[in-house]
């Protein structure tokens, strides 16, 4: 085990000597899959990377600056500024499909899935993120169905002490700035630790954000046999929250109000609309080496997550407060043998969650579905919610070519919930608090891939993976008065995929394609006649495409990357909506990357982005289609000397204006404004 690790360092020294000044290194190494590193080029499955220095050059202020720039992955900001959806083979969507890690360990609970969850991540000062496509591994349980998302924080500390300020401004009063510092203590242990800080007043009215990231690591050997990770970190984030517009021809015409709706600016009046997360999280990875071929990892920690927000899509524009205090431990052994290796162990957690919904304010909405709601609580209850998961993951060299890989993995989910309010309907008729009760689930989930290397550095690989996610607790237990008394049940995945993944000596090359099924897909339906909203077990949905990756360094002056999506999202046999495609999901999305680094110039790069998204339905009925947008930006990065670097970017360059997210529901359009041109600059001082 030590002389493959060695091995990995050496050939990562080469990789990173050649790219000395470049931007886009070539194929690098991943943890994700399985928690341990693995060059991407080798791994059976489609994996998508930026390193340190890529990030540096796209300056991250958004999730999307993060991530935007990979095949098939789509980050769009929602109208709260710093809240997100996701789309990464699926349609973009708030549900439950996507497992967000930081440093390898899950940033929420699967049992309470916020779709921002990467605003809880330190994604504005990562310095490195992964993004595994399709079900997960077996390492991974309910939620990594379509994607498994690993933001790491601080890397490991310096040998010798490093300061760092970094600071930046830009359009709308946005301002930000890093502290850093990193040393070796003595020759056992060593620190990194950095915390950031930024806000603007936002380019629309009502979008104003103040954010706070921190990070602490601490690194301790021992002895020969053991070695410690101790991570803590933690954000805030506090945003106003603005509305879309029903009115396209607002966007088009650049408009800066914060909604077109005159109820929203009531609300204003008299509720606080805005959304505010709290993250804390502590967790120590122990390494033993002590027995010969065995490698034990055991990483403990504990996390609290708060979410507040005013629901301002419900016409009596209720507002949440939710938080979980979650206890967990992953503990995962490794095995080598000269046939292979094998991965055994399990994950466990528990969370103790409470839930409040309040109606902040009277309020009679009129017309069809109108209602009295009256000041007060709608919802407050609590859930203690319990996950184990035993898994094993094998790989067999069958030949020096052919590896077989198999995995398995249980999971049970069980919720404990407690109503703190009277059983029944609130005053309004709207509402219902159902009694105590308890649900549990139970999900096996197999996982098989070969993987052909005639050659080195080249992976001819065919991959299946089944997964599920659990049905959320808001989904169970906040229902409303008129929806039908259903028992839900969770969504099963399974993900056959093929690809191919090539390294030159100056060049990488990844194609995949994929075909996902979701089965028992919990929809949300609408009675066409009486208008009652509420969620179900559909039949399923069928999900397909081509995923293409490609870096070129064509010169030591110019490199370029294409990242380009081509994908099909259609429901299968569901009692509403049949066959048709689903809604916000276009078939083709891409970026591509043109980079310069001039010899005459040495410590500048400069980068010109294109990205584009098609056209794509509104509404699950297809009766209305938005055209999608393209824009570009354009990025610079000048190393002054050792010291210093300046760095700035424009977005949007030609001033587009486009919506970022367009739906039809509920008889109502709703399209959130993109960006419009923004200039930032910034400075930064090492020591």
């Amino acid at each position: 085990m030590k002389k493959r690790k060695i091995g990995l360092m050496l050939s990562l020294l080469t990789a990173n000597l050649f790219a000395e000044g470049q931007v886009i290194t070539l194929d690098g190494v991943s943890v994700t899959a399985l928690r341990e590193e693995e060059k991407v080029v080798d791994q059976p499955l489609s994996i998508s990377q930026k390193t340190e220095k890529e990030i540096e050059l796209d300056q991250v202020i958004f999730q999307k600056d993060l991530l935007n720039s990979m095949a098939g992955v789509r980050v769009e900001q929602t109208t709260s500024i710093i809240g997100h959806k996701t789309s990464i083979r699926m349609p973009s969507t708030t549900g439950p499909y996507y497992l967000f890690l930081q440093d390898s360990i899950p940033v929420q609970s699967s049992g309470f899935f916020n779709h921002n969850g990467l605003a809880y991540t330190s994604f504005e000062t990562a310095t490195s993120v992964e993004v595994l496509k399709g079900a997960g591994t077996a390492l991974y349980g309910s939620d990594a169905v379509a994607a498994t998302v690993n933001v790491h924080s601080a890397k490991a500390p310096s040998k010798e002490y490093e300061g760092k300020v970094r600071v930046k401004g830009g359009s709308d009063g946005y301002a930000s700035g890093v502290v850093e510092s990193s040393d070796t203590i003595d020759e056992n242990s060593g620190y990194r630790a950095n915390v950031g800080y930024s806000r603007s007043d936002g380019w629309r009215e009502h979008t104003e954000y103040d954010r706070v990231e921190a990070n602490m690591r601490y690194d301790y050997t021992s002895d020969d046999s053991n070695a410690f990770k101790i991570i803590l970190t933690g954000t805030k984030t506090d945003a106003e929250q603005a509305d879309g517009f029903s009115d396209v021809a607002l966007i088009e015409n650049g408009s800066t109000a914060a909604s077109d709706d005159p109820n929203y600016y009531t609300a204003l009046e008299q509720t606080d609309i805005r959304r505010q997360f709290d993250y804390v999280r502590l967790g120590v990875e122990w390494s033993n080496y002590a027995f010969n071929d065995l490698e034990i990892t055991t990483t403990p920690y504990i996390r609290y997550n708060r979410n507040r927000y005013v629901a301002t899509w419900e016409d009596n524009l209720p507002s949440n407060d939710s938080t979980q205090a979650s206890i967990g431990l992953l503990q995962k052994n490794s095995y080598e043998q000269p046939w292979g290796r094998i991965i055994f162990g399990f994950d466990t957690e528990y969370t103790a969650a409470d839930q409040k919904n309040n109606q902040d304010f009277d309020l009679t909405v009129a017309g069809w579905g109108g209602a009295t709601y009256t000041k007060g609580a709608l919802f407050d209850y609590n859930v203690n919610y319990f996950a184990i998961a035993p898994y094993a993951h094998t790989d067999i060299g069958i030949t020096e070519e052919l590896i077989l890989s198999a995995g398995l993995r249980f999971d049970y989910n069980r919720y404990d919930y407690t109503n703190n309010l009277s059983v029944g309907t609130d005053p309004s008729g709207v509402y219902y608090r159902i009694d105590d009760r308890t649900d549990d689930f139970k999900h096996l989930s197999p996982k098989l891939s070969l993987s052909y290397r005639p050659i080195k550095d080249l992976n001819l690989y065919a991959r299946y993976a089944n997964g599920f996610r659990v049905p959320q607790a808001t989904r169970l237990y906040s229902r409303k008065a008129t929806a039908p008394d259903v028992d839900l049940d969770s969504e099963t995945t399974n993900t056959f995929e093929m690809g191919v993944k090539k390294e030159f000596e100056t060049s990488y090359m990844e194609l995949a394609g994929y075909y996902m099924t979701i089965d028992d897909t919990i929809t949300r339906y609408e009675d066409d006649v009486t208008g009652l909203r509420y969620y179900d077990n559909g039949e399923s949905t069928i999900h397909k495409g081509v995923e293409v990756t490609a870096f070129a360094q064509m010169t030591k002056e110019w490199g370029a990357k294409a990242a380009y999506s081509f994908s099909k999202h259609n429901f299968k046999d569901d009692q509403k909506y049949g066959d048709n495609e689903m809604a916000e999901a276009p078939e083709h999305t891409a970026n591509a990357r043109l980079i310069y680094t001039p010899t005459y110039l040495n410590g500048l790069s400069v980068m010109g982005e294109w990205v584009y998204v098609g056209s794509y339905w509104m509404d699950s009925e297809n009766t209305k289609e938005y055209k999608g947008y393209s824009i570009g930006n354009l990025k610079a990065d000048y190393r002054v000397n050792d010291a210093v670097s300046v760095f700035g970017k424009v977005s949007n360059l030609t001033d587009e204006r486009y919506a970022t997210a367009a739906t039809l529901g509920w008889g109502r359009e709703s399209y959130t404004p993109g960006d419009p041109r923004q200039y930032y600059a910034g400075l930064e001082y090492r020591w």
